[in-house]
């Protein structure tokens, strides 16, 4: 007889549901606390919580979680000096991921926060998002880099030192060890 190894199915328990419900919910919460930073730029906090969310559930449930609470946050609040425009719950996407890949299964060092934050800053900030205004304000790229780049300068090692700290918190240790999905 023929030894078959049944594929393990991906699950959620209850519990788990539920906590990805929360974090969500704080994400749209966190959202709501911004400064803008001149017309096109301002500094939010809900990366925090989307680390979490990376840390706990992966690349793709934390690139789904940056889509439903990018479209709940539009949905009950409008957005925030523009139009709706899709290109943004990409790069929700794409940063939610980001943080799944570099932060998910792994102990948590400082080199993965520092990746993940440095792929963040560049991939989604720099890139898409300037591309995004650009393509939604037709504000000329070089004039949006000028002071997008210093932004992040300043921001990344916020974002870094942050992240940090939040990820590799007891407490939170403990959530991982109870809630997170590296553990199936």
């Amino acid at each position: 007889m023929e030894n078959v190894q049944e594929k393990k199915k991906f699950t959620f328990t209850t519990e788990q549901i539920a906590v990805l419900g929360v974090l969500m919910g704080l994400r749209i919460a966190l959202s709501r606390l911004s400064i803008m930073i001149g017309p096109n730029n301002r500094l939010a906090f809900g990366f925090i919580i989307a680390s979490i969310i990376g840390m706990l559930f992966g690349p793709w449930v934390a690139g789904i979680a940056g889509v439903g609470t990018d479209l709940l946050t539009t949905f009950l609040f409008g957005t925030q000096g523009g139009p709706f425009f899709i290109g943004f719950t990409l790069t929700a996407f794409v940063g939610g991921a980001v943080y799944g890949l570099f932060l998910h299964r792994k102990e948590i060092k400082w080199y993965h926060v520092l990746l993940a934050v440095v792929v963040n800053s560049l991939m989604t900030n720099l890139v898409m998002n300037t591309i995004w205004v650009n393509m939604l304000f037709k504000t000329p790229i070089k004039v949006l880099l000028a002071t997008r780049i210093p932004q992040n300068l300043i921001m990344a090692p916020i974002r870094f030192i942050i992240i940090y700290l939040a990820l590799t918190n007891k407490q939170l240790q403990d959530i991982y060890q109870r809630y997170s999905t590296a553990n199936k």
